[in-house]
């Protein structure tokens, strides 16, 4: 089993490289048949390839930061973020998100889901 150690630092490198715009690395992340569910109630994507995907779509207009301390049981996490998008018009628009991961014993990402609504986004 990973320790609490290793999956707070996937957190860290996840918020790092989304907020790099890094697909290929963010991808990385998670195991080959891992599923992402962003927000909840969207498309599911599936597979690394789709995964890969979802995030060069959004390549440099997120950056995230984490917001309070990622929580850990077993191989399962939930950690509070801030994403910050800037618009089209230049105005920065923030959302508050609650990420929830699980984990294989190899440490890779096997699911995440993204808890947030578009009628919680706050712009300036």
């Amino acid at each position: 089993m990973q320790s609490s150690d290793h999956i707070r630092s996937v957190y860290s490198r996840y918020v790092d490289l989304v907020s790099a715009g890094d697909a290929d690395a963010v991808a990385a992340l998670y195991a080959k048949d891992a599923t992402l569910e962003d927000p909840i109630g969207a498309p599911l994507q599936r597979g690394r390839d789709a995964i890969r995907a979802f995030y060069k779509a959004s390549a440099g207009a997120v950056k995230l930061a984490l917001s309070g301390p990622v929580r850990v049981c077993g191989r399962e996490a939930a950690a509070p973020m801030i994403a910050t998008l800037q618009g089209a018009d230049g105005r920065r628009a923030y959302i508050d998100i609650i990420d929830v991961m699980t984990f294989g014993e190899d440490g890779l990402i096997t699911s995440m889901r993204a808890f947030w609504s578009p009628d919680a986004i706050r712009r300036e």
